[in-house]
């Protein structure tokens, strides 16, 4: 993300992952997922025991891409959730246990399916206009010209602009902008153990750190590929940590592996059934 004067901010950003993965559970505010260990007497005091490290803007830069394409029901962000975590942090709820009440935090499906549901049309709306579909693009003008609005809020939507794809942009934009906002904080953080401060990007939770993924791919144009072994997107660019040559077929050295060990095995069973190594 470049500023007026060419020079990019830094972002630092990492999340907690628990260990045992998390769980939907009936509570007096309707269906919720939170950590299974959230309800140990030492959850707190000992989080590393039960939480993992995970640095998604290194290790993942598509996610936001994955995000987007799973679907908004239970069994699907509860998958997304263990490998990845909550969306949010912070204790809102308070349950009955064993050993008392305790604060934890859990989020909602109908919090899951806004969020998955606006990634998913700000992320599709982008790759519209990247397509460059003259069709595709008219017809997600249409839909968003669909009903009537105040002159206001139609010359802030553009959407009496020549060009359709400022209506799109603009759509896109009021999605981003808000969580942006809400999620991601600029702050003076010190660079490593030197007497020195740098002005930082640093999303508050995974929510942000998504948008913020989704925001730069637009600001640098980034393309992205699915890895032929696991089918996550990931980067295809020349920056140094993140980024992968034209040519990469997966999205890091496990994944290959995986695929050549796969590759190997099913040899050895055709092998086994008496074809000839030509077939």
């Amino acid at each position: 993300m470049r500023n007026l004067t060419g020079f990019a901010f830094p972002v630092r950003f990492s999340w907690k992952v628990a260990r045992a993965g998390y769980q939907w559970v009936d509570t007096a505010d309707g269906r919720r997922i939170y950590a299974k260990d959230a309800l140990r007497p030492d959850w707190q005091s000992v989080l590393e025991e039960y939480e993992a490290t995970f640095q998604p803007l290194e290790e993942r830069t598509g996610l936001f891409r994955e995000l987007a394409e799973f679907a908004p029901n239970e069994e699907e962000v509860l998958r997304f959730a263990n490998r990845f975590g909550l969306l949010d942090s912070g204790g809102n709820l308070q349950v009955p246990t064993e050993y008392g009440r305790a604060t934890v935090h859990a989020e909602s499906l109908e919090f899951w399916k806004g969020e998955i549901l606006a990634l998913k049309f700000a992320v599709e709306s982008w790759d519209v206009i990247v397509s460059g579909s003259a069709r595709a693009l008219a017809k997600l003008y249409q839909q968003l010209n669909s009903s009537p609005l105040p002159l206001a809020v139609r010359r802030a939507s553009h959407l009496d602009d020549d060009d359709p794809a400022k209506t799109v942009l603009s759509a896109i934009r009021r999605l981003a902008d808000a969580r942006l906002q809400n999620h991601v904080e600029t702050r003076l953080l010190f660079r490593g153990n030197l007497p020195r401060l740098d002005v930082c990007l640093q999303p508050v939770n995974l929510l942000g750190a998504l948008w913020l993924q989704f925001a730069l791919a637009m600001d640098a144009q980034k393309a992205f590929t699915k890895c032929a072994q696991c089918g996550a997107p990931f980067e295809i660019s020349r920056a140094p940590k993140t980024g992968k040559r034209p040519d990469a077929r997966f999205c890091g050295v496990r994944c290959r592996v995986n695929h050549y060990r796969g590759r190997v095995d099913q040899a050895r069973r055709l092998r086994s059934r008496g074809k000839s190594p030509q077939e």
